[in-house]
């Protein structure tokens, strides 16, 4: 069976989603609330013709060296021409549950499962009323989030935002219907199933799992996972590894919302190579790296910004808290347990846990933005911030020191170069800014480090 065994070894084989006609086109640009996918409060692509030949490049990048590149509508597109009717029902019923109108099987198109029923708005001349979609099902191009291979297994994630979440029924139906999925991967839980009864939501998402390396997972906590999705993903992927070569699972702060609206793992540290990470300035506190830019001064900025727009009389709502960043980063690590997982250390943040295991040398960070030229160097956390929220830190390796990037982060792709990371940049002018190769990326078979 195909497994993941780092973050940064060579990649064999992947995952991808093509469905950004649903994600930047079939949208009211109102602004909206997070239950509505028909919403989109700003649409920045201008052209969709440029758009498709600029996200053709990426899987054109990954089988250039070497990887299988499996679409999610392409896989749901062939399973359709050649669905039996009895198979038609199935996928219906599966990713219609509970919905109160659905496809008819003989009737069931690929739209249908990226668009929802019907696939698209129309006016009922009978009832004098406008017909909407129902839910879109795969409207965003990152198959990171909803499923991750781990070295034992695939996980399906179960999505918190609440716009996201029939996103994993149909990705689910990659795995049970290409052939080669079917017979190389190995789907060990999903989240969505789970028969507990529990008082938060038990959501795991591939874009807060990292596989650092073959003996250790990291999992990042707000906005998108929860603790409970966490310790049950931890059970069951300890109880998975028969072998007991899976040492620690660690869980990692991440700031909730309303900090920020796309807090993901992977949007603060990511891993270009071994021994190498990717991190964003300022996030993470340190006792080891005696330089790492500190966090002190992104609550002293947030602070500033408070006071400014409280002076202003303008609504504070919208203005991210500093109490919102003051644990990020803090690393709680746990072993395999008698009946659950077991927490046998706290670190201040994953950094220091990296480092002190012998996972992450020293100089071998690379920040967002590169290096300060001085201490409290305001303009320098700018910098880092927007390259950040232009997805710089989302990288993908395709092989140890080989990585793509987004072309637009030019100060964080000059700095991987420096560390001797060889970058492939992404042409980016037409592409969504909330994502990144990372996020559009889902590895199904990666060597070691």
């Amino acid at each position: 069976m195909w497994s993941v065994k780092s973050e940064s070894g060579r990649l064999h084989a992947v995952l991808v989603q093509e469905s950004i006609e649903q994600f930047w086109e079939r949208k009211f640009p109102f602004v909206g609330v997070e239950s509505n996918s028909l919403y989109l409060a700003r649409c920045p692509h201008a052209d969709m013709d440029e758009g498709l030949e600029q996200w053709g490049q990426l899987p054109r990048f990954l089988r250039e060296e070497g990887a299988r590149v499996f679409d999610v509508v392409s896989i749901l597109r062939k399973a359709l021409d050649s669905a039996t009717l009895g198979e038609r029902r199935s996928i219906v019923g599966e990713v219609w549950r509970g919905m109160p109108r659905a496809p008819e099987p003989e009737e069931l198109t690929v739209e249908h499962l990226l668009g929802g029923y019907p696939s698209g708005a129309y006016y009922d001349e009978d009832a004098d009323r406008v017909v909407l979609p129902d839910f879109q099902r795969v409207g965003w191009p990152y198959p990171r989030d909803t499923s991750f291979t781990t070295q034992v297994g695939t996980v399906i994630g179960n999505m918190r935002r609440y716009s996201r979440r029939f996103e994993s029924r149909v990705v689910k139906l990659c795995y049970e219907y290409d052939p080669v999925l079917r017979e190389k991967t190995e789907i060990i839980w999903d989240a969505n199933e789970s028969e507990a009864v529990f008082t938060e939501p038990p959501c795991i998402e591939g874009g807060d799992t990292h596989i650092v390396d073959e003996e250790t997972i990291a999992i990042g906590l707000g906005q998108r996972s929860t603790f409970t999705g966490f310790m049950e993903a931890a059970h069951r992927i300890f109880e998975r590894d028969r072998d007991g070569e899976i040492r620690h699972i660690c869980a990692m702060r991440m700031p909730d919302f309303s900090a920020s609206d796309y807090m993901h793992l992977d949007v603060v540290i990511n891993y270009p190579d071994a021994g190498k990470a990717l991190v964003m300035p300022y996030f993470f506190e340190s006792e080891l790296v005696t330089d790492m830019p500190p966090r002190k001064l992104l609550l002293k900025t947030l602070e500033a910004l408070r006071l400014q727009s409280e002076r202003d009389d303008r609504p504070m709502a919208p203005v991210v808290h500093p109490d919102d960043f003051k644990e990020a980063g803090a690393c709680h690590v746990y072993e395999r347990g008698p009946g659950s997982p077991r927490l046998v250390g706290r670190e201040i943040s994953l950094i220091d846990y990296l480092v002190r295991e012998g996972k992450l040398e020293p100089d071998g960070i690379i920040y967002v933005g590169g290096r300060p030229e001085s201490e409290n160097d305001v303009g320098h956390l700018m910098l880092a911030l927007m390259e950040q929220a232009r997805g710089a830190p989302n990288i993908v390796a395709i092989k140890p020191g080989l990585v793509i990037a987004f072309e637009r982060n030019h100060v964080t792709n000059d700095s991987l170069r420096e560390h001797g990371i060889r970058v492939k940049e992404w042409e980016d002018g037409y592409l969504d800014m909330l994502g990144g190769p990372h996020c559009s990326t889902s590895p199904l078979w990666r060597d070691p480090a």
